[in-house]
């Protein structure tokens, strides 16, 4: 049991790592035709990570990852509603075709700490 959970807390945090990474990285050269990859893992009532931004035009590319319950991410402005098992891995991926800032969240009653997992995209022109 030990052991699984310092798997899960590593896992975590390079993910953590590699999403500050993602979100740090220049979006200069992001818009019409480009593709954007995230890896989010939704655990312990968050979104890592929780903020996303990136160029109109861009295909965004969120890969999933669901440690401690099932989730769902939704993102009502793209019409998206995710299921997200306990402990499993999917993917999808869109256009983002609008400018603005759009909140997600967990749209699965998950524990008492769901209406805390929120997150932000932030498409920009």
């Amino acid at each position: 049991m030990r052991t699984r959970r310092l798997t899960i807390l590593l896992t975590c945090l390079a993910l953590a790592f590699a999403g500050t990474l993602a979100l740090a990285g220049d979006s200069a050269d992001e818009g019409p035709g480009t593709e954007k990859r995230i890896t989010m893992t939704a655990q312990n009532w968050k979104w890592i990570p929780d903020v996303i931004r990136v160029k109109k035009g861009t295909k965004l590319t969120i890969e999933f990852q669901s440690y401690d319950a099932s989730h769902s991410f939704v993102l009502k402005a793209y019409k998206i509603k995710h299921p997200l098992p306990e402990g499993s891995r999917s993917e999808i991926s869109f256009v983002v075709d609008k400018a603005g800032e759009f909140p997600w969240k967990c749209g699965r009653p998950c524990g008492d700490g769901c209406p805390k997992m929120r997150g932000r995209l932030i498409v920009e022109e």
